[in-house]
């Protein structure tokens, strides 16, 4: 790879140009916002490369790069990437594995308890029974709205 400065400071001369032009167009078009903001991105670049921030950027994409070619020839490295493969694989497969099972106890201890429940209820309604016909909140407005509430009721919402 060449150096870094040799590469880095044409390319963001370069994209400086390039937003300085855009900012151009905008200033033509009386876009006063755009312009700002083409300014900013114009001197991006530039303040990257002083920073040093393009630098570290450079590093990693030649790091990036040299691992990739690496990859292509190394038994090894396909071996490692086929075994973290397999990792993902069991991991999502054990999570929806133990959703279910988690699940299945749930519905289980859920229809036993509604069970116990169903019996401790019977045994304990003694008082006055509700009449069968409308309920105590608010009357329906119509015949209509009667009707509705009759459905609802028989399909045991309240």
């Amino acid at each position: 790879m060449p150096a870094a400065d040799t590469v880095l400071l044409p390319i963001c001369v370069g994209l400086t140009l390039l937003g300085i032009i855009a900012t151009g167009i905008a200033w033509r078009r009386g876009n006063r916002g755009r312009v700002i903001q083409g300014i900013g991105l114009a001197l991006a670049p530039i303040a990257l490369y002083f920073t040093g921030l393009l630098r570290i950027l450079w590093d990693f994409v030649v790091a990036v790069i040299g691992w990739a070619s690496r990859i292509i020839f190394s038994p090894a490295v396909w071996i490692g990437l086929s075994l973290l493969g397999v990792c993902i694989v069991l991991w999502v497969v054990g999570g929806v594995v133990a959703r279910r099972s988690a699940a299945k106890a749930g519905s289980n201890s859920g229809g036993t308890a509604k069970a116990a429940a169903g019996r401790t209820s019977s045994a304990k309604a003694v008082g006055p029974a509700k009449p069968a016909g409308r309920s105590t909140s608010t009357p329906p407005i119509d015949d209509d709205f009667a009707e509705i509430e009759a459905l609802l009721k028989k399909r045991g919402i309240e």
